[in-house]
Protein backbone atom coordinates (compact mmCIF):
# COMPACT_ATOMS: atom_id res chain seq x y z
CA UNK A 1 0.00 0.00 0.00
CA UNK A 2 1.37 3.44 -0.87
CA UNK A 3 2.13 6.13 1.66
CA UNK A 4 -0.65 8.30 0.23
CA UNK A 5 -3.22 5.57 0.83
CA UNK A 6 -2.08 5.08 4.42
CA UNK A 7 -2.13 8.82 5.06
CA UNK A 8 -5.64 9.10 3.61
CA UNK A 9 -6.89 6.23 5.80
CA UNK A 10 -5.32 7.71 8.95
CA UNK A 11 -6.75 11.15 8.14
CA UNK A 12 -10.26 9.76 7.61
CA UNK A 13 -10.08 7.77 10.83
CA UNK A 14 -8.79 10.67 12.96
CA UNK A 15 -11.28 13.16 11.53
CA UNK A 16 -14.05 10.64 12.06
CA UNK A 17 -13.04 10.01 15.69
CA UNK A 18 -13.01 13.76 16.34
CA UNK A 19 -16.39 14.11 14.61
CA UNK A 20 -17.94 11.25 16.62
CA UNK A 21 -16.51 12.68 19.83
CA UNK A 22 -17.16 16.40 19.36
CA UNK A 23 -20.16 16.58 17.00
CA UNK A 24 -22.49 13.57 16.92
CA UNK A 25 -22.12 9.80 17.24
CA UNK A 26 -22.92 7.56 14.27
CA UNK A 27 -25.39 5.34 16.07
CA UNK A 28 -27.68 5.84 19.07
CA UNK A 29 -26.27 8.76 21.06
CA UNK A 30 -27.69 7.57 24.37
CA UNK A 31 -28.29 3.81 24.30
CA UNK A 32 -29.86 3.55 27.79
CA UNK A 33 -32.95 5.70 27.01
CA UNK A 34 -35.04 2.57 26.36
CA UNK A 35 -34.59 1.49 29.99
CA UNK A 36 -36.24 4.66 31.37
CA UNK A 37 -40.00 5.30 31.73
CA UNK A 38 -41.96 6.51 28.69
CA UNK A 39 -41.65 10.25 28.03
CA UNK A 40 -38.04 10.45 29.26
CA UNK A 41 -35.53 12.50 27.27
CA UNK A 42 -31.79 12.27 26.67
CA UNK A 43 -29.06 14.50 25.33
CA UNK A 44 -25.48 13.70 24.44
CA UNK A 45 -22.42 15.93 24.71
CA UNK A 46 -18.67 15.42 24.40
CA UNK A 47 -16.77 14.72 27.59
CA UNK A 48 -13.24 16.04 28.02
CA UNK A 49 -12.38 14.02 31.12
CA UNK A 50 -11.44 11.42 29.96
CA UNK A 51 -11.12 12.49 26.32
CA UNK A 52 -12.86 10.65 23.48
CA UNK A 53 -15.87 9.81 25.67
CA UNK A 54 -19.41 11.20 25.54
CA UNK A 55 -21.74 12.08 28.41
CA UNK A 56 -25.45 11.35 28.19
CA UNK A 57 -27.85 13.30 30.37
CA UNK A 58 -31.14 11.48 30.95
CA UNK A 59 -34.21 13.36 32.22
CA UNK A 60 -37.30 11.45 33.37
CA UNK A 61 -40.88 12.79 33.32
CA UNK A 62 -40.77 13.71 37.02
CA UNK A 63 -37.58 15.81 36.51
CA UNK A 64 -34.95 13.37 37.77
CA UNK A 65 -31.64 13.72 35.94
CA UNK A 66 -28.92 11.13 35.52
CA UNK A 67 -25.62 11.25 33.69
CA UNK A 68 -23.58 8.44 32.25
CA UNK A 69 -20.31 8.44 30.31
CA UNK A 70 -19.73 6.00 27.53
CA UNK A 71 -17.02 5.30 24.95
CA UNK A 72 -18.37 4.99 21.38
CA UNK A 73 -16.33 1.88 20.50
CA UNK A 74 -18.80 0.63 17.89
CA UNK A 75 -18.57 3.99 16.13
CA UNK A 76 -14.77 3.72 16.06
CA UNK A 77 -14.99 0.25 14.52
CA UNK A 78 -17.27 1.59 11.80
CA UNK A 79 -14.81 4.44 11.22
CA UNK A 80 -11.92 1.97 10.95
CA UNK A 81 -13.75 0.06 8.21
CA UNK A 82 -14.58 3.29 6.36
CA UNK A 83 -10.96 4.46 6.66
CA UNK A 84 -9.74 1.12 5.29
CA UNK A 85 -12.07 1.39 2.31
CA UNK A 86 -10.90 4.96 1.63
CA UNK A 87 -7.26 3.91 1.93
CA UNK A 88 -7.80 1.00 -0.47
CA UNK A 89 -9.59 3.32 -2.92
CA UNK A 90 -6.76 5.83 -2.84
CA UNK A 91 -4.23 3.03 -3.25
CA UNK A 92 -6.03 1.66 -6.31
CA UNK A 93 -6.79 5.05 -7.87
CA UNK A 94 -3.37 6.48 -7.08
CA UNK A 95 -0.73 7.09 -9.76
CA UNK A 96 1.44 4.25 -10.96
CA UNK A 97 1.54 0.60 -10.17
CA UNK A 98 3.81 -1.34 -7.86
CA UNK A 99 7.44 -1.53 -8.97
CA UNK A 100 7.24 -5.28 -9.71
CA UNK A 101 4.49 -4.74 -12.29
CA UNK A 102 6.03 -1.71 -14.05
CA UNK A 103 7.36 -2.00 -17.55
CA UNK A 104 11.11 -1.67 -17.73
CA UNK A 105 12.32 1.85 -18.52
CA UNK A 106 14.74 2.87 -21.24
CA UNK A 107 18.10 1.15 -21.19
CA UNK A 108 20.87 3.08 -19.58
CA UNK A 109 24.06 3.74 -21.43
CA UNK A 110 27.20 2.46 -19.80
CA UNK A 111 29.68 4.94 -18.45
CA UNK A 112 33.15 4.97 -19.91
CA UNK A 113 35.72 3.27 -17.74
CA UNK A 114 37.73 5.42 -15.41
CA UNK A 115 41.39 5.98 -15.83
CA UNK A 116 43.44 3.94 -13.37
CA UNK A 117 44.30 5.74 -10.16
CA UNK A 118 47.76 6.94 -9.36
CA UNK A 119 49.43 5.14 -6.55
CA UNK A 120 49.77 7.10 -3.37
CA UNK A 121 53.14 8.13 -2.16
CA UNK A 122 54.01 6.03 0.83
CA UNK A 123 54.38 7.85 4.07
CA UNK A 124 57.59 7.50 5.99
CA UNK A 125 57.37 5.55 9.22
CA UNK A 126 56.74 7.84 12.19
CA UNK A 127 59.62 8.32 14.58
CA UNK A 128 59.34 6.26 17.75
CA UNK A 129 57.93 8.12 20.69
CA UNK A 130 60.24 8.83 23.59
CA UNK A 131 59.65 6.80 26.72
CA UNK A 132 57.83 8.61 29.50
CA UNK A 133 59.72 9.00 32.70
CA UNK A 134 58.21 6.96 35.49
CA UNK A 135 57.40 8.58 38.79
CA UNK A 136 59.47 7.46 41.69
CA UNK A 137 57.47 5.38 44.14
CA UNK A 138 57.03 6.72 47.62
CA UNK A 139 58.28 4.62 50.43
CA UNK A 140 55.43 3.38 52.63
CA UNK A 141 55.22 5.27 55.91
CA UNK A 142 54.49 2.07 57.85
CA UNK A 143 55.69 -1.44 57.42
CA UNK A 144 53.25 -4.33 57.12
CA UNK A 145 53.92 -5.30 60.76
CA UNK A 146 53.22 -1.77 61.98
CA UNK A 147 49.91 -1.69 60.03
CA UNK A 148 48.83 -5.04 61.53
CA UNK A 149 49.58 -3.78 65.05
CA UNK A 150 47.58 -0.57 64.37
CA UNK A 151 44.59 -2.59 63.11
CA UNK A 152 44.65 -4.79 66.20
CA UNK A 153 44.70 -1.70 68.47
CA UNK A 154 41.69 -0.24 66.56
CA UNK A 155 39.74 -3.47 67.03
CA UNK A 156 40.49 -3.51 70.76
CA UNK A 157 39.42 0.13 71.07
CA UNK A 158 36.11 -0.55 69.26
CA UNK A 159 35.42 -3.60 71.46
CA UNK A 160 36.10 -1.52 74.60
CA UNK A 161 33.65 1.19 73.39
CA UNK A 162 30.95 -1.39 72.70
CA UNK A 163 31.31 -2.85 76.19
CA UNK A 164 30.92 0.61 77.65
CA UNK A 165 34.40 0.81 79.10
Amino acid sequence: MSQGAVRAAVAVFLLGVLGVWLIKPIGNACPDLGRLPAGSQSSSSPSFAPPLTRTCTYTTVDGTQARKRYVPVVDWLILAVVAGVVGAGVGLAGPGTPAAERAPGPKRTQRPERAPRRERAQRPEPAPRPQRAQRPRRAPSQTADERAVARARERQERARRREGG
